[in-house]
């Protein structure tokens, strides 16, 4: 009853000093030198982050955004309730502002707390198109000596569309980069356990396993890599933390002592104590921090790769640094043990357990209940990520009806954490806090483990659902909640928002002393065109063009054409071919095809790692071919490359990829 009446309390100020706030910013370009390499951002009114806009509840914002750049772009309110038409998804919610137009958002502010905006559209949240959103009370009882907002980032040069065609060539492709590549002499140098475990992981067909996926060059914190705050000793400071990473987690301590915290995604819990704050991607969370003395006191978010971190220094005089954290192995990322190494499980554990709201939030019990499971699904290989093995492309929209209570079962079948967030909604988050579970817009789902989130279904139209992860949600991991019944999306919102659809090309070109070989690739979610040649200088070449279909993610059958000439009669003999690749256990690919002459082969093959540069490759048929091939990594595009084949004899040479 007291949080009814407290929400009365709020609609009655907010009708009665509701004020409009207005803004017009510039969407455009800006060259930003953080690595000591000039590279072209976006920013908002010339700044990367955008500005921070403030309202208090019951106002009514009136944004306008002109779109000053050569391409679309959007903006939406991340974790703020408002009318479907202004959540800013393009083509689903709101149009995209179109190149030299504008667009005006207008809704009232319905609540309190820390909450972000960022683009919609392509990798623009990437490139520095997003910014800080802060509502407060119309009455604070709170009052805290200071207040600042710490947005968190991660930045990397390479444009975002060549990082995800990188990411889909080779899911492992910036392990080099990170330092963080699983090669068999540094797992011996880990000893038994960690050769037991990457055994395990072979013989389950799960490949090597990392914190990320890309590999950044810097992370910031508003923009810059440190940041400098001003206090006295004895203050209390309270900080509105954002994770606007397009994706990293990052591991948050302040070498001052605890932080308590205050709210989670906007909304006030009971405050707890805690030393480290494990924070994903979308998130916001607010923390008060006492400054012990007259010196200057670091808060440092460390990305959870442990690649690096940004460092905000708040007060003056002497410096205390924020304590170093270990650098989490991959090597035992599959170890449910504590230690200096910590495990891909182990971090995630208890992350929301103090989490507990500050009223009864269970739902209400006059309505019927929608369960919908939802498998967080993926390929890291082919670089899909999905939900139950579909994208958005392939996949109906989740059907819900206003006055259900919904209920989503968020089981990760991947070793990657997924943060989750629903447009529209806020869910309780059931973490064991029963009548007191929290709420959020954004969840963590950390690999193999399942959440459970539920919310009453009270509003109406079409709310995106989505993997917050910048390339997990570009790959695939994208859905829509719909009040309506329409089962699929418009082809325009699929061409237009889903982007697991997008051909990538990719290829590579080998000159050796004893033959050259070829391979070009034009692959997306589901197919893949492939030419494959080898040609030994004798006029002698083996051609083969083929297109593979995936069923799942250890299964493809594909088609295609062989044409061979050998050493005999010179002639070119064409065959058609038919075939079934599989990955059996130990990560061993098997390939079973049947030519239009009735001969059945047997190919297996895989790779080997052996260090961080250096991979044995084999292969082997029923025909009596093989190939053999060590290889050295001189960068991600030219390989020195030893091969004997049992057709072409042995040779060395330059592998090129492209």
């Amino acid at each position: 009853m007291r949080f009814i009446a407290f929400i009365i309390t709020l609609l009655f100020f907010s009708n009665v000093h509701a004020k409009i706030i207005e803004h017009s910013f510039d969407i455009d370009y800006k060259t930003v030198n953080i690595t000591g390499t000039p590279v072209q951002a976006m920013a908002i009114n010339n700044t990367v982050p955008g500005p921070t806009i403030k309202a208090t509840i019951g106002d009514i914002l009136r944004i306008t955004f002109h779109n000053k750049m050569d391409v679309e772009t959007s903006i939406h309110w991340h974790g703020v309730l408002l009318p479907n038409s202004q959540d800013g998804v393009p083509y689903l919610t709101t149009p995209p502002i179109k190149p030299g137009k504008h667009f005006t958002y207008e809704y009232k502010v319905k609540q309190t707390g820390t909450y972000w905006y960022h683009s919609h559209t392509g990798f623009q949240e990437q490139r520095g198109l997003h910014g800080a959103l802060v509502f407060y009370p119309q009455i604070n009882h709170k009052k805290y000596d200071r207040e600042y907002v710490l947005a968190f980032s991660d930045w990397i040069d390479e444009l975002p569309s060549k990082v995800i065609a990188n990411l889909k060539r080779d899911g492992d492709y910036y392990a080099a980069k990170k330092d963080s590549v699983q090669s068999w002499d540094k797992i011996l140098m880990h000893g038994w356990p960690a050769v037991k475990h990457r055994l395990m992981g072979a013989w389950t067909r799960m490949g090597s396993m990392d914190f990320s996926d890309v590999g950044y060059d810097a992370f910031l914190v508003n923009g810059k890599k440190q940041e400098r705050l001003p206090a006295k000793a004895h203050e209390q400071v309270r900080l509105r933390l954002i994770n606007s990473a397009s994706s990293s987690y990052f591991n948050v301590e302040f070498a001052g002592g605890d932080m308590l915290v205050i709210a989670a995604d906007g909304i006030e819990v009971q405050p707890y104590h805690t030393k480290k704050l494990y924070f994903s991607i979308a998130e916001t969370y607010d923390v008060v921090v006492t400054i012990p003395k007259d010196k200057a006191y670091e808060l440092r978010a460390t990305s959870i790769d442990g690649t690096g971190y940004s460092s905000t220094i708040i007060g003056e005089g002497q410096l205390v640094s924020a304590p170093d954290m270990p650098k989490p192995s991959p090597f035992m990322m599959m170890d449910n043990k504590m230690g200096h190494h910590t495990s891909m499980m182990d971090i995630h554990q208890g992350k929301y357990s103090k989490l507990k709201a500050t009223h009864v939030t269970t739902l209400p019990k006059r309505n019927p209940t929608r369960k919908v499971l939802l498998n967080l699904t993926g390929d890291m290989d082919r670089y899909v990520w999905s939900f139950n093995n579909q994208t958005l492309s392939e996949a109906e929209k989740i059907l819900i009806k206003k006055g259900e209570n919904v209920q989503f079962i968020l089981k990760n079948n991947t070793m990657m954490p997924h943060p989750i967030h629903l447009h529209g909604h806020f869910f309780r988050v059931l973490n064991g806090q029963g009548e007191y579970s929290p709420m959020k817009h954004s969840v963590n789902v950390p690999a193999r483990d399942t959440v459970i989130i539920e919310f009453e279904a009270n509003e109406e139209k079409d709310w995106f659902f989505h993997c917050h992860n910048l390339y997990h949600m570009k790959a695939g991991m994208e859905r829509i909640v719909s009040y309506g019944t329409e089962r699929f999306p418009s082809k325009e919102v699929v061409y237009n928002l889903a982007k697991d659809w997008e051909w990538y090309f990719s290829g590579n070109a080998g000159f050796l002393s004893n033959m050259t070989l070829g391979n070009l690739s034009a692959s997306n979610t589901r197919n893949e065109l492939a030419v494959e040649a080898d040609y030994d200088y004798k006029k002698e070449y083996d051609i083969e063009v083929t297109y593979l279909r995936n069923l799942n993610r250890f299964l493809n059958i594909y088609a295609g054409g062989e044409f061979e000439r050998g050493d005999e009669d010179k002639k070119v003999e064409t065959t058609a071919i038919f075939g079934i690749k599989y990955m059996l256990p130990l990560l061993i690919d098997s390939d079973v095809r049947i030519n239009s002459k009735g001969r059945v082969r047997l190919e297996l093959g895989s790779d080997l790692q052996l260090t961080k540069r250096m991979n044995f490759e084999w292969q082997w048929n029923t025909d009596k071919e093989y190939r053999l091939s060590l290889n050295y990594a001189v960068n991600k595009t030219v390989l020195l490359t030893l091969l004997h084949d049992s057709d072409f004899k042995f040779g060395g040479g330059v592998i090129v990829n492209f």
